[in-house]
C-alpha cells in the first residue's frame, strides 16, 4: 500500500521555515493504519522484541497499537517535567531547536531488547536521545520505527547499525 496520500505537510508550523509533517490522516483511515501495524509487524518478525519505547506524543499512537499487537509492555519516553519519581534525561538538537527527553530509571530492565516507535525521523536528534535513554536504563534498541523518514535530512546516515523501518520516505523538501 502507498501511505504518502496519509502524511501531508504544513509549511511554517510550529514556526516560521519549518515544514512540519502530519501523519494523523493515517491514523483516521482504519484500514490503512490496519495495513501499516501489519507492516511494521512484518518487519519487526524476526526480531526479539521485549518493549516497545515510544516517543511523546505522536509515538504513543503507533507504539501502543504495535505493543497491544505484539503483547508486549509499553515504555513512554517523555517530555520534560511529566515523570513522577527517579527518571534518565537526555538533551538533543532539533530541526528547529533543542528539546529534552526523559525515561523512568526502572521502565526497562537490563539487556531487554526494545523497539523505538515515532512518528517522524527528520534528523537524528530525537532518535538518539531515544536511543541513549533506552542504553541509560540498561536496554538495548533492536529497532527504530517511524511512520515519516525526511531522507533529505540524512538522519539514517546518523543512525548506522541500527535496524530501521519507515513507512513513508520524502526524499526532498516541499
Amino acid at each position: 500500500m502507498e501511505y504518502k496520500e496519509f502524511v501531508k505537510s504544513y509549511k511554517n508550523f510550529p514556526k516560521e521555515g519549518v515544514l512540519f509533517w502530519d501523519f494523523t490522516y493515517l491514523l483516521k483511515d482504519v484500514e490503512a493504519r490496519k495495513r501499516a501495524i501489519e507492516e511494521i509487524k512484518q518487519f519487526l518478525k524476526e526480531k526479539k522484541v521485549d518493549k516497545i519505547a515510544a516517543i511523546e506524543s505522536k509515538g504513543f499512537t503507533i507504539g501502543s497499537i504495535l505493543a497491544y499487537e505484539l503483547n508486549v509492555p509499553l515504555v513512554l519516553i517523555r517530555k520534560p517535567n511529566l515523570i513522577p519519581g527517579k527518571y534518565y534525561s537526555e538533551s538533543f538538537v532539533k530541526e528547529y531547536g533543542t528539546a529534552e527527553y526523559q525515561i523512568k530509571e526502572d521502565s526497562i530492565q537490563k539487556d531487554e531488547n526494545v523497539v523505538i516507535v515515532y512518528d517522524i525521523m527528520a534528523g537524528s536528534g530525537a532518535s538518539k536521545a531515544g536511543i541513549n535513554l533506552v542504553e541509560k536504563c540498561g536496554g538495548k534498541v533492536t529497532g527504530l520505527v517511524y511512520i515519516t523518514e525526511l531522507e533529505y535530512l540524512k538522519g539514517r546516515e546518523e543512525l548506522k547499525g541500527y535496524n530501521i523501518f519507515s513507512l513513508v520516505k520524502v526524499s526532498e523538501k516541499k
